[in-house]
């Protein structure tokens, strides 16, 4: 019996641990306040293929487009992001590249609702500077077009930015902390499927050789 269970010991203690991008594999969650915006709760999935998948929630504060100067700013109640794309690890930096990304306003696309705001801004600008009916089409248009140069500086995707970037990671237990490399914020997530998973195979290896090693030294 010893020299079977003598055998079987090297097979446990050379099962191969979890490399830290496995660890990473999985879904995640977490949720944080932004006080110029509002609640952000954000979904992360990396797949064993390297794909990568993103789902935000910002429950947006009352007074968000408090700033605006609108006559009559539109209420917002959410605004939704998903979005994929493939991911990369190298050490303790985490880089993602979002391909596709789909952002909307209380389920309206993100152009459409902003284009909204523009006009009506570009109404109130217009009446305010004593514009010309005449004038004003080509006075909206240069005004929005310029509205969305301005808006394309806004990042309405937390965490990695509309484009994707690269952060910091580490896991905890099974806590997943990423931070931005610029000593900006940092973002935790809690794992939410597989939580077992990372540590399972050590995990196994290491309680049965734990088990042989006992009867061994009996």
């Amino acid at each position: 019996m010893r020299r079977l269970l003598a055998s079987l010991l090297p097979l446990f203690l050379l099962l191969p641990p979890l490399s830290a991008e496995e660890d990473l594999h999985g879904t995640w969650e977490g949720a944080f306040v932004d006080d110029r915006v509002g609640e952000i709760t954000t979904r992360l999935i990396f797949d064993d293929d390297g794909s990568f998948e993103i789902d935000q929630v910002i429950e947006v504060k009352d007074d968000f487009l408090a700033g605006a100067d609108l006559a009559e700013a539109p209420a917002i109640e959410q605004i939704t992001a998903s979005g994929s794309g493939t991911y990369g690890v190298e050490g303790d930096r985490l880089s993602v590249e979002i391909i596709d990304l789909d952002l909307r306003i209380d389920g309206e696309d993100l152009a459409g609702f902003f284009t909204r705001v523009a006009r009506a801004l570009a109404r109130q600008a217009a009446d305010a500077h004593g514009v010309p009916d005449a004038n004003y089409p080509a006075f909206e248009e240069a005004y929005v077009e310029e509205f969305f140069v301005v808006l394309d500086e806004v990042e309405f995707l937390a965490i990695f930015g509309e484009e994707g970037g690269t952060r910091t990671w580490s896991i905890d237990n099974h806590l997943l902390t990423l931070m931005a490399e610029a000593g900006g914020g940092a973002w935790e997530f809690d794992r939410l499927d597989g939580a077992m998973t990372a540590v399972a195979r050590t995990a196994w290896g290491a309680v049965k050789a734990h088990g042989v090693m006992r009867l061994l030294l009996r």
